[in-house]
């Protein structure tokens, strides 16, 4: 009884293996209707690959809310010293800004853009800034729009003032790195924590036991089953929550 009981397991495990290997086929293959669209046209369209699925994850993991705001941080604080440097050199606001943003990131001279042509023209650049802080992490260019509407009406130098929001962006910038090392250790202790019973299950199963038979086969191994992962979830859940208040806590 109990090795059909570990057969039964066994198989199990390795239909779940297959399934899983299966979608991932099903995912990366081309379909019948786009086989015959490709046979229909003349241009044939890239088949997926490795290297796309690649580009896809890095794009995923680079393109993250968070990752973006703190990318937006540092541009806004390196957009603003170049706008102080072209001002002290003499040139005019609007030149200023758009030769700041000839040597930015990519994605701040994108998103500044319009900003940059309405100042080179002459007119009012703070709609397009207040425009480009709707973004998430875009808080900085509501403080740009801010600093050059103030010097606009009050005559002040904008340099002086691009350069202070720039040491403040700086420092803010600066602070949320020092969190991103302190926060490190509990992050890492999640994952360590998340992946702990597999590797007791593995342990187990190398010391000859039959772990993944008592849990699947047994009400008892049902029951600890079900309660280890809604513990795992609940201690991941947890770590993260705290961590997400510290970071909101600092603005981040």
């Amino acid at each position: 009884m109990t090795m059909l009981a570990d057969g039964i397991a066994r198989y199990g495990m390795v239909v779940w293996t297959a399934g899983w290997l299966g979608c991932a086929v099903v995912w990366v293959l081309p379909s019948a209707a786009e086989l015959r669209l490709r046979a229909l046209t003349t241009a044939r369209a890239p088949r997926p690959s490795l290297r796309a699925l690649a580009a896809v994850v890095r794009r995923r993991l680079t393109h993250r809310p968070g990752l973006l705001a703190r990318r937006r941080l540092r541009g806004c604080a390196d957009v603003c010293r170049a706008i102080a440097a072209e001002l002290r050199c003499g040139s005019s606001p609007g030149k200023a800004l758009a030769a700041a943003l000839r040597g930015a990131d990519p994605l701040i001279a994108a998103e500044l853009a319009e900003a940059a042509v309405l100042a080179e023209a002459g007119h009012d650049p703070v709609p397009a800034l207040r425009a480009a802080s709707r973004r998430p992490g875009g808080t900085a260019w509501a403080s740009l729009a801010v600093c050059w509407q103030v010097a606009a009406s009050s005559g002040t130098g904008v340099a002086a003032v691009v350069e202070r929001l720039a040491d403040a962006l700086a420092h803010q910038d600066a602070l949320h790195r020092e969190l991103d090392i302190h926060l490190a250790g509990p992050r890492t202790t999640a994952v360590l924590l998340a992946g702990l019973p597999i590797a007791g299950l593995l342990m187990a199963s190398a010391l000859g036991g039959a772990p993944l038979l008592f849990l699947f086969t047994t009400p008892l191994g049902w029951g600890c089953l079900c309660a280890g992962i809604a513990l795992n979830a609940a201690g991941v859940w947890w770590t993260r929550r705290l961590v997400h208040r510290v970071l909101r806590t600092a603005g981040m």
